[in-house]
C-alpha cells in the first residue's frame, strides 16, 4: 500500500488528528478530564513503572469557562435553559436574602430587573428583618426612580414604618417630609399612636428589667417611672398632636381643650400636673399664657387675685412679681390688673420705675401723691394726653387739699 492509500483508509482517518476546528468539542473536554483523573492506560503503564511520581491533573477551568461549561453540561442533559435560567434567578434572590439576614457580605447589584428588585423587597418583609428590608430599600432608592420606590412601599405598610423610623432615628427631616408629602400625609403623621404604643411597651420592660434591679441610681429610676406614667397618659389620651411633646405642652392643651374638668379626670389640668409632678410655678405660667392669649382675662383674674383681710384686691400666684408684671404687659392685660400687680411690689422705687416704665399712669400718679413729689406729678401730667382718665387723675389728685405737698 502506498503512502497516499494509507491516509486515505477509514481505519486511519479515525485514529488521525483533524486540525480543521480550534474549538474542542463537549465529548473530547470530557474525554481529557476522564483520561487525566483516570488511572488506566498509558499513564497507567508509566504510574506503575514509577511508583513514586505523581503527573498533576490538568483542571478543566484551564481549558474553558465554568459558565460555558454549565451551559454544555446543561445541553447534554436536554434541559430547557430557559428554565433552568428562572430557577437561577429564584435561588439568587433567596441566597442574598439569607446573607443579608446573617449579616454577611453580598452584592444587591446582580439583582437589575424590577421584578427581582421587588421580590427582594417582598422577601425581606415576609422574613421580618428590619435591617434587611431598609438595606434593601436604601437599594432601591439608589436603582430606581424616587416617585417607583414610593409607591412600592406605600402598599407594603411594615417597610414603610421600618423606613420612616430609620428616617426620624437619623434625623433626615427633608428626606422624611418630601417621603410623607408624596404619600400624601401630613409630615406630623409620622408619630402615630402605633409608634407610641410601641415605645410604651420598650419603656416599660426597661423599667422592669433594669431599673428595678438592686444598685440602680434611685433618680434615674423614678425619671424612668415618671416617663412611663406620661406615655400611658399620651395613650389614655389617644391625640396624635400630643406625641413626641413635653408634658407642658400637654398641659397646654388640656387647659384650652379640658379646662373645666374636675381634678380625678385623666384630662383635667390639675390631673396632669399630679401624675407628672409640675410645678406650681410652672402651672401658673401655662395658665397665664393659654387663657391670657385666648382673652379670657376673667379666668386669669380669678386664678392670679384674691381680697386681703381688709378687702382690698391683691395679687398672688408663683411666678415672681416683676416677671409676672412683665409678662402681663406683653399680654396687654387690662390696666386694672397691671395696676393690681404693680401695687404689689413692696419697693416704692421698683413700683414707681416699673410703673412708669409699663405706663400704668394710676399707679405713677398715687406713688407721686404718697411721696408728696407735687412737683413730679405735674410734670407727668404734661405727659399724658388732655381731658383723659388719667390727666383728670392727676389733676384731682394735685388739688388733694389734705396732702402737704414738699415742694
Amino acid at each position: 500500500m502506498d503512502d497516499d492509500d494509507y491516509w486515505n483508509t477509514s481505519e486511519t482517518k479515525a485514529k488521525a488528528f483533524s486540525f480543521d476546528d480550534d474549538v474542542l468539542s463537549p465529548q473530547e473536554i470530557l474525554a481529557i478530564g476522564q483520561r487525566s483523573s483516570s488511572g488506566s492506560g498509558e499513564d497507567g503503564v508509566l504510574s506503575s513503572n514509577i511508583s513514586n511520581v505523581k503527573r498533576p491533573l490538568i483542571p478543566l477551568s484551564s481549558l474553558v469557562s465554568p459558565k460555558v461549561l454549565d451551559l454544555m453540561v446543561l445541553a447534554q442533559s436536554g434541559k430547557d435553559p430557559n428554565k433552568e435560567t428562572k430557577h437561577e434567578s429564584e435561588e439568587t434572590v433567596a441566597i442574598t436574602l439569607k446573607r443579608l439576614v446573617l449579616g454577611r457580605s453580598c452584592s444587591l447589584h446582580v439583582h437589575r430587573s424590577l421584578k427581582s428588585k421587588t421580590e427582594l423587597l417582598d422577601g425581606a418583609i415576609a422574613i421580618g428583618d428590619g435591617n434587611a428590608m431598609l438595606a434593601v430599600i436604601l437599594f432601591l432608592i439608589q436603582t430606581l426612580n424616587k416617585k417607583l420606590v414610593y409607591e412600592l412601599l406605600s402598599s407594603r405598610p411594615l417597610a414603610l414604618n421600618h423606613y420612616i423610623g430609620s428616617l426620624q432615628s437619623e434625623g433626615k427631616i427633608s428626606e422624611l417630609t418630601d417621603l410623607l408629602t408624596m404619600l400624601g400625609r401630613s409630615p406630623d403623621s409620622a408619630s402615630q399612636l402605633g409608634n407610641l404604643e410601641s415605645l410604651l411597651r420598650k419603656t416599660t420592660n426597661l423599667l422592669a428589667n433594669h431599673f428595678n434591679q438592686p444598685g440602680v441610681d434611685a433618680h434615674q429610676a423614678k425619671m424612668v417611672a415618671d416617663y412611663v406614667k406620661f406615655l400611658e397618659w399620651q395613650s389614655f389620651a389617644k391625640k396624635s398632636e400630643l406625641n413626641n411633646k413635653s408634658p407642658l405642652h400637654c398641659l397646654a392643651y388640656c387647659c384650652s381643650h379640658h379646662w373645666t374638668e374636675g381634678a380625678g379626670n385623666m384630662m383635667s389640668p390639675l390631673t396632669l400636673c399630679q401624675r407628672q409632678q409640675i410645678s406650681p410655678l410652672q402651672y401658673d405660667w401655662v395658665v397665664l399664657n393659654v387663657h391670657a392669649k385666648s382673652n379670657k382675662w376673667d379666668i386669669v383674674e380669678s386664678l392670679f387675685t384674691k381680697k386681703d383681710w381688709l378687702g382690698r384686691t391683691t395679687m398672688s400666684s408663683h411666678i415672681p412679681i416683676e416677671t409676672l408684671l412683665a409678662r402681663l404687659s406683653e399680654l396687654k392685660a387690662p390696666e386694672r390688673m397691671l395696676a393690681t400687680c404693680a401695687n404689689k411690689i413692696a419697693s416704692t422705687e421698683d413700683r414707681l420705675r416699673l410703673s412708669q416704665k409699663y405706663k400704668i399712669h394710676s399707679v405713677v400718679i398715687e406713688t407721686l401723691a404718697k411721696q408728696k413729689d407735687r412737683a413730679a406729678l405735674t410734670n407727668y401730667k404734661m405727659t399724658l394726653n388732655p381731658q383723659s382718665e388719667e390727666y383728670i387723675f392727676a389733676e384731682n389728685a394735685l388739688r388733694d387739699t389734705s396732702i402737704k405737698w414738699k415742694n
